[in-house]
């Protein structure tokens, strides 16, 4: 796959992407380390902690297909960056490694870990046990849970391939996350019950929000984001499945959730503002600051236009703009490159090409210097960067969207004012591979045999 266009920053960031994207497969490696994370130290059940592999689960074992996903300096890959990793990682070739990662998140969920999938994986697709020491305490993070789900059926669309609508472990993780696992803690902090699954405490309680240097919310405007999308999917995954009436339950189910929302959840008294969370008091939180290492706002206040939660028109352009100033401004923008790669996810929706684009060329920009921690080497080191900038090239700025078993292709346009032509040979398409060509409104599609 190959990018060519006139605008010699976009040509040639895409082509370092797709070229970092390879450091980080480790798929067929020998005895390669597992367990090991922050220090340079093992991380065992139960939190034991040692200097050396000396015990059996700190020894190498020998990798199975996977990439990279989460912090250089932990042989592990997560369920947060590897939902936001996927799309990008199927335009690079992985398609058998995406499906043996989510797999793996998938089996791991069950009735024990009240169908969590548990958070983090060696790259034998065993347990990663820095997060999970044992499963009474482990990470649990509300919102990826529903961007697995969100993921089973982007990942359908765009690979064809029928296991994620129709294997029967991944189905099973798919409708016990919709259904048990929202029951269970709809209601579980706050009196009253609304539809919305509600978090304890920090990540290791069960955490309402991807907003880990923050306050600890009993509900979140990301997980509500996260919830919306994975309605939909679901109603989509029933929809192909055969299932018709249950389909069109979950999409008026989507439908009522994104009013309750609008019109009242993220309603705040003499502000036309969105709320982002609710303590475990009711105090709804509006406002983002920053205190330090502490964020308040950030990701739950980024997913609610990026998951289209919140209806367009005056409150959501409002919001669009406040999401702008503050990630501008470096008193109040988040520390972790991570987060802002989210950044031009949240434009494109709505045709601010300008301000997606701006967010683009600043994490790139960054990639060569020393990330946050310093162990973990660059910012580009962390993976989401190159995967996350292929994905938002082909599917943000081109507007690419497909369905292979459908066989069906689109292009839909968002190219900033900085960027008059592209040139994509090579697109992966089913069994297929296709050119685009894109000058500024003219597109034209050609598809080659394989």
């Amino acid at each position: 796959m190959k990018l060519e266009s006139s605008n010699q920053f976009l040509q040639s960031a895409f082509a370092w992407a797709v070229e970092k994207t390879a450091q980080f497969v480790v798929t067929g490696v020998k005895n390669g380390a597992v367990n090991q994370g922050d220090g340079g130290k093992w991380y065992g059940p139960n939190g034991l902690v040692l200097d050396t592999p000396s015990a059996t689960w700190a020894r190498p074992k020998d990798y199975k297909p996977a990439f990279w996903a989460g912090y250089f300096d932990r042989t592990a890959y997560y369920i947060r960056d590897f939902v936001h990793q996927a799309v990008g990682a199927h335009f690079v070739g992985l398609d058998d490694e995406i499906y043996h990662m989510f797999y793996t998140f998938a089996s791991h969920a069950s009735e024990k870990t009240g169908w969590f999938a548990p958070w983090a994986f060696n790259f034998d697709n065993s347990i990663y046990y820095m997060d999970t020491p044992n499963y009474n305490t482990f990470v649990r993070e509300i919102t990826a849970q529903f961007e697995l789900v969100e993921t089973a059926y982007k990942l359908y669309l765009w690979t064809g391939d029928d296991r994620y609508i129709h294997d029967p472990v991944i189905l099973n993780y798919i409708e016990k996350i919709m259904t048990d696992f929202i029951d269970s803690l709809d209601g579980a902090v706050l009196p009253e019950k609304n539809g919305i699954p509600e978090g304890f405490g920090d990540i290791f309680q069960i955490t309402a929000t991807y907003n880990e240097r923050g306050f600890h919310a009993a509900e979140a405007g990301d997980s509500i984001a996260a919830m919306y999308q994975a309605t939909l999917a679901y109603a989509n995954i029933l929809k192909c499945r055969g299932r018709a009436a249950e389909a069109d339950a979950q999409l008026k189910r989507a439908e009522l959730l994104k009013e309750y929302f609008n019109h009242n959840w993220s309603v705040v008294a003499g502000s036309d503002m969105y709320a982002y969370a609710i303590d475990n008091k009711g105090k709804k939180y509006y406002e983002w600051r920053k205190n330090g290492a502490e964020i308040h706002g950030g990701a739950s206040l980024l997913f609610i236009p990026m998951k289209r939660l919140s209806y367009p028109g005056e409150r959501n352009d409002k919001l669009l703009d406040y999401i702008f100033e503050k990630e501008l401004d470096e008193r109040t923008r988040e520390d972790n490159i991570e987060s802002l790669t989210y950044l031009p996810e949240v434009f494109f929706p709505y045709e601010q090409n300008n301000r997606a684009w701006f967010w683009m060329k600043h994490i790139i920009s960054q990639k060569d210097m020393p990330h946050e921690r310093a162990a973990q080497g660059t910012n580009g080191d962390y993976p989401e960067i190159s995967f996350t900038f292929i994905s938002q090239v082909i599917a943000g700025i081109m507007g690419v969207s497909v369905d292979v078993k459908e066989g069906t292709i689109s292009v839909s346009p968002h190219l900033p004012d900085e960027i008059r032509d592209i040139k994509l040979t090579g697109l992966q398409f089913g069994k297929q591979t296709v050119d685009i060509f894109i000058n500024k409104n003219t597109v034209s599609i050609c598809n080659k045999s394989k």
